[in-house]
């Protein structure tokens, strides 16, 4: 275990904003990106953060970063276009200081940008998507991956209800493991700590 670094990356728009644990030896290493920078959304996110560190806490380098224009990052928001070019730039910067296998995970917007970028690199092991807002973007792209990927969703989630996420999830190679965490809606409301923990778990079962 190790202190959070705070520092800058290259980013294709500018230098990103970002936070580093690293662990030593680690699991693998991991990218997390945070929800739309238009509503809010920073690396700072309660679900995000926690995700972070529970991911830390069982033995991964974690990095995440804010999108170009949040917070201290360079540049604007592209409207989910530039912001899959930020994750390959954090990915890329992850991957030269850090090895082992690289697992993204996304929390909404920032899943819907990891997955579309997992399917272009091969190198990805591994993908976690937290709250996919399957009403407000198209997951096709999952159908490409052909890795093992899960996504948590809460039951009550106003985004896709895990209903609606089933043909998605069950029309992929290999299909998607759904991860129901009841009781909640997309935001995961004083539950963020919990979400971060179902991460972690859902991964491990990735990895067996």
């Amino acid at each position: 275990m190790s202190e959070l670094r705070r520092l800058w990356i290259p980013g294709p728009a500018g230098r990103l904003e970002a936070v580093l644990r690293a662990s030593c030896p680690a699991h693998g290493t991991v990218v997390v990106a945070h929800p739309h920078p238009v509503h809010g959304g920073t690396m700072h996110n309660p679900v995000v953060f926690h995700a972070d560190r529970e991911l830390h806490r069982a033995g991964y380098t974690t990095l995440r970063f804010n999108f170009r224009g949040v917070g201290q990052s360079e540049g604007s928001y592209d409207d989910a276009k530039g912001e899959i070019d930020d994750v390959a730039a954090a990915a890329s910067w992850l991957r030269g200081m850090a090895g082992g296998p690289m697992i993204l995970v996304g929390f909404s917007f920032g899943a819907y940008c990891v997955s579309r970028y997992a399917v272009l690199d091969s190198s990805v092991r591994a993908l976690v998507c937290i709250g996919l807002p399957l009403t407000a973007y198209s997951f096709a792209h999952l159908a490409d991956f052909h890795r093992p990927y899960a996504v948590v969703q809460g039951s009550l989630d106003e985004y896709g209800t895990p209903d609606e996420l089933a043909p998605l999830l069950a029309g992929t190679q290999p299909a998607g493991a759904l991860h129901v965490f009841e009781g909640t809606s997309h935001l995961f409301p004083e539950r963020a700590r919990e979400a971060g923990q179902r991460v972690v778990r859902a991964l491990a079962e990735l990895l067996v």
